[in-house]
This record gives C-alpha cells, sequence and structure tokens, in this order.
C-alpha cells in the first residue's frame, strides 16, 4: 500500500471552508473547552485587523487538514526601536500521530523560510497556560531529540473576565464621571492615550506614531466607541474602548471542568439576584451551539485604581445582558488587578518567544523589554 504524502503549503483563499471546519473542529482545552469559529471566512480576522499575513496547512494527499498555523507581520516598538514581528496564532494540530511527527518535521524549516522572505527578527505567539495538552506539546515535549523550535518565556499574563458585582463591596469613586467620546474630545484624548503607551512595550508603530489615522483608517475601532473618565476639574483620567468579540470570531464552549461549572453555577444564583450575568450552557448539556458573548476591555487606561472601577462599571452597564467584560494585564501591575468587590475570574496566560534550536542568548527580545507590556491584540 502506498504511504500517504504529508506537504506543507500556504493556504489561498480558496481552502476557506475546509479550513475553518477543520480549525472549529478542534477544541481548545482548559478550564473550559472551546471551540472557535471564524465568520464570514477563515481569514476574515486577518482581514479585520488590517495585518499582512500567511496561513499555511500541513495536508495529506492533498485531501485532508492535518494541521494549521498563521502568522500575523507587525512592526512593534521595544525600548523606542521598531521591530519587525511575527505572531504565530491558529495553532491547530490533528490528534493523529502522522500529524503530530510530521508537524514537528516541517514547522522549524518554515520559521526559518518565513524569517528570511518577511525580514522577521522575532516569533512570538500567546498560550493559555491552563492548556496542558498544548504546554506539553510545545513547551515540554518528550522527543527532546528532534531539531525544533524552543519557546522561551517572555511574560506571563492574565486575562480577567468580570461577570457582575457583590452588594456593598464594589464602590466606584462618586467624584469621577465616565461618559461617551465627544468630538471635543480627541485632541486630549489623544494625548492622553500617547504618554500611556509610553510606558509600554510592545506597542504598534501604527498605534505609537499616529495613533488618529490608526483608529480612522480601522475596521475594528471608532472613535464614538470611546468611554472617557474625568476627574472634578473635568480632566481626563482614563479610558477605555469595549471591542464585541464578535467582530473577530465566535466561541462556543463544549464543556467545563470542575471548577469553571461551579463558578457557572454560582453566577446562574447570582443572576437571578441581579448581581450577575449567567454564562453560556455548554454544548454537552444544551446539544445546541450557543456563542460566548464578551467586551474586551482595550485601550484600558487611568491614573488610579479607584478610576478603574468606575470604568468597569459603566463598560458593564452598556454591555448586553448576555455579555461580560474581558481584559489582560500582568500581576506585577498592581493597579491593573481586578477590583475589589468584582466577581470574576482570573486565567493564566504566557506570551513566548519562538526561536530556532541553538540560539543565541542575546538576541532575544526579553532582554530588550523593560517596560509592562502592551497586551491589546496578543490573544483573541
Amino acid at each position: 500500500m502506498k504511504e500517504s504524502e504529508v506537504l506543507l503549503r500556504e493556504a489561498t483563499p480558496l481552502d476557506s471552508v475546509e479550513l475553518n471546519q477543520f480549525f472549529s473542529g478542534i477544541p481548545t482545552q482548559g478550564f473550559l473547552e472551546i471551540k472557535t469559529r471564524r465568520q464570514v471566512d477563515f481569514f476574515s480576522l486577518f482581514h479585520r485587523l488590517k495585518l499582512p499575513f500567511k496561513t499555511f496547512l500541513l495536508e495529506k494527499d492533498t485531501t485532508e487538514i492535518l494541521g494549521t498555523a498563521s502568522f500575523m507581520f507587525t512592526k512593534k516598538h521595544v525600548q523606542k526601536q521598531a521591530v519587525q514581528i511575527a505572531y504565530a496564532c491558529d495553532l491547530r494540530i490533528s490528534s493523529q500521530r502522522q500529524a503530530i511527527l510530521n508537524w514537528a518535521q516541517h514547522f522549524l524549516p518554515l520559521l526559518q523560510k518565513i524569517k528570511k522572505t518577511q525580514q522577521v527578527q522575532h516569533f512570538l505567539t500567546s498560550l493559555n497556560l491552563t492548556e496542558n495538552q498544548v504546554i506539553n506539546a510545545f513547551i515540554r515535549p518528550k522527543n527532546r531529540k528532534q531539531s525544533r523550535p524552543v519557546y522561551e518565556l517572555i511574560q506571563k499574563y492574565s486575562l480577567v473576565t468580570i461577570h457582575g458585582f457583590y452588594p456593598f463591596s464594589f464602590k466606584p469613586n462618586p467624584f469621577v464621571s465616565v461618559d461617551p467620546y465627544k468630538k471635543t474630545d480627541r485632541e486630549e484624548l489623544i494625548r492622553y492615550i500617547q504618554n500611556k503607551l509610553n510606558n509600554l512595550d510592545l506597542v504598534n508603530t501604527e498605534i505609537k506614531e499616529d495613533l488618529e489615522n490608526f483608529i480612522n483608517e480601522s475596521l475594528l475601532y471608532s472613535w464614538n466607541q470611546f468611554q472617557i473618565a474625568r476627574d472634578q476639574e473635568n480632566k481626563i483620567v482614563g479610558c477605555l474602548y469595549p471591542l464585541s468579540s464578535s467582530l473577530l470570531q465566535d466561541y462556543f464552549p463544549q464543556n467545563y471542568n470542575s471548577q469553571a461549572n461551579n463558578f457557572r453555577q454560582f453566577l446562574k444564583v447570582f443572576s437571578l439576584l441581579g448581581l450577575s450575568r449567567k454564562l453560556t450552557k455548554p454544548f454537552s448539556s444544551s446539544n445546541r451551539q450557543e456563542s460566548l458573548h464578551f467586551k474586551m476591555l482595550h485601550f484600558f487606561f487611568f491614573d488610579h485604581p479607584d478610576i478603574m472601577k468606575n470604568l468597569i462599571q459603566t463598560a458593564f452597564k452598556a454591555s448586553k445582558n448576555n455579555e461580560f467584560l474581558i481584559y489582560a494585564y500582568q500581576p506585577e501591575n498592581f493597579q491593573m488587578r481586578p477590583p475589589i468587590g468584582t466577581i470574576h475570574t482570573e486565567i493564566p496566560y504566557a506570551l513566548y518567544e519562538i526561536h530556532e534550536p541553538f540560539f543565541e542568548p542575546e538576541s532575544s527580545i526579553k532582554n530588550s523589554i523593560q517596560k509592562f507590556i502592551f497586551l491589546d491584540g496578543m490573544w483573541f
């Protein structure tokens, strides 16, 4: 019997339907087992982000997809210097042994090719630290004799999900007001955001160099969706942008582990008291695919944690009754910790740099990062 031929090739728009079927058919594991599906077509995410990209698929006999990986190319600022980044995402591998072995064989040459053709200086990716299968496959592989990429930890961070508020313990600042953006806010808001971005590394050059043009040209952001916090002197002291998850892709919960299911039941009870919002039922119990709905808090800046409370409260009230809030922060950034009185969870993530074997330590981007990281767009 002829042995099956497995090849790695760049995907084209003609592959969209098959890619989406494969991509959405493999759930990510963790506290929550989730299947992700792109809207319109598989490449819609990249078109909305307006970033150049390449998607690759591992294919058996030109008929069956065994694995996928996408790379988005962008320049980011690190210590006042712009560096070319390839952000790796969409990593899915079939559970077939043939797929796993062939992926290991093809992935390193693929990185080397992209590095040369796209003038990439660093490969970055984010991983959910509760996904044990992914961590074991890539960070702690069993077969260490193979020539394969090395994943170097840059920074750990957390995704905070906010589902409601405990009575009496959540107290916003009475001297801070939060209102929707007005045209007269633009210049002051730009100055405020740019000042905050100066304290962060890994900011996209388009945002760093011309924030106004970036928002004007964006397919995801618009000025009138910003929420702005002001003090009693009418000075901007905070802002955020609530971005709907449905603008990027859909997330379908398949199963909750015991810890997550207990929290879901807790939310269900508290929702009856009007203190929280329920989570979407898992597919395993509802027998119907229903997506999670949430708002991602981007451009989330404030001068003091008390102001953070006002911004979160306003964003929560402005969101729909089936939506929760989510934002990313580094645990060392104490000001960004979820406020006392919020009903919330924290999911551990980490940002890694992908190296070739035997890389020179001085080439690591980790050595250049001296500030907190601009995490918007680092996960989705």
